[in-house]
């Protein structure tokens, strides 16, 4: 009869990251162009000048569209103007004497200053007209206009996200309550997203598929995560990715994470020393001499030779 064995669990971990820093670039980030810088001269007969700049066509993402800029009369003393931003249907208006629309519009002024937005891209028009009209008939006026178009644009997901993917390669027999324990936090304290998933997902969510997580966090400045994973899940392939994602406006950022692997692991334990390894050895010993056959001969024949060395003496 075996030696009876007590069976028990011990608890096992293994860390997985410690401290890891992964620097991820500004989410949206301010942009800006030149739309104009011209002076205008009305001359008579006409009563008016007029430019236009031309805005950037756009292909991503992109917001908060603001228009600037400054019209300054030249002359000494300065003569006042009427000044009009309009995009080129309202122009089209305005030259006819029709009612119009204009982004904005000041009159009888020697200079101003003048800021408005846009609502969206597709509000956006192909060109911004500036005109400048006398005031006074007769007066011509001779104006510096300036104009600059701001905006943001959302950074590619590559610039804004970082990752950090570790396989645990941990050699586990009989094993149970797995548990992935870990923190993240901003080292300034700004927010981010954070998601644990499997590595497989990582790139389905980077290209914008549907993808499975097992931890989505949104704008957090510091986390700690206990995820159970199932037994199955826990195999020599499976690898665990760690996401993060700046959200923020003209803000790089710096996460920290750390993260451990939980688990209980079967264990046996033999209440006499030596025992288990006498046990193995003995039945080792019985295989070898079941499968070859060798080991019953030698043992038969060197009986026989210690009895005729008996009966020699």
């Amino acid at each position: 009869m075996g030696i009876p064995e007590d069976a028990g669990w011990k608890h096992r971990s293994k860390t997985l990251i410690e401290g890891k820093t992964i620097s991820v670039s500004a989410g949206w980030k301010s942009d800006s162009r030149k739309l104009i810088e011209e002076v205008l001269k009305v001359e008579a007969p006409l009563k008016y000048d007029v430019c236009w700049g031309a805005t950037p066509l756009f292909f991503g993402e992109e917001k908060d569209f603001m228009i600037t800029g400054g019209a300054v009369e030249q002359s000494s003393p300065r003569k006042p103007f009427n000044l009009y931003v309009l995009d080129r249907v309202n122009l089209n208006l305005w030259e006819a004497g029709l009612p119009y629309r204009a982004y904005y519009e000041e009159k009888g002024k020697t200079s101003v200053n003048f800021t408005f937005t846009i609502a969206s891209k597709e509000n956006l028009p192909d060109a911004i007209y500036f005109i400048v009209e006398e005031h006074d008939p007769g007066v011509e006026p001779i104006v510096l206009v300036s104009s600059t178009i701001s905006w943001t644009e959302k950074s590619s997901k590559t610039d804004c996200t970082g990752y950090v993917a570790f396989t645990p390669q941990v050699l586990i027999g009989e094993a149970k309550d797995f548990m992935l324990k870990g923190n993240a936090t901003e080292e300034n304290g700004n927010r981010f997203n954070f998601y644990v998933m499997e590595y497989s997902n990582y790139w389905e969510w980077l290209a914008g598929k549907n993808y499975t997580a097992m931890l989505e966090r949104e704008d957090v400045n510091f986390l700690s995560f206990n995820i159970s994973l199932a037994e199955d899940q826990v195999s020599p392939a499976f690898s665990v990715c760690f996401v993060v994602e700046n959200t923020l406006k003209d803000v790089d950022e710096k996460i920290i994470i750390n993260a451990t692997l939980e688990w209980q692991e079967k264990t046996t334990v033999s209440p006499v020393p030596g025992g288990k390894i006498i046990g193995i050895i003995m039945a080792s010993m019985g295989l070898i001499m079941i499968v070859t056959g060798i080991a019953p001969v030698v043992f038969k024949h060197g009986g026989n030779l210690f009895d005729n060395m008996g009966n020699n003496v």
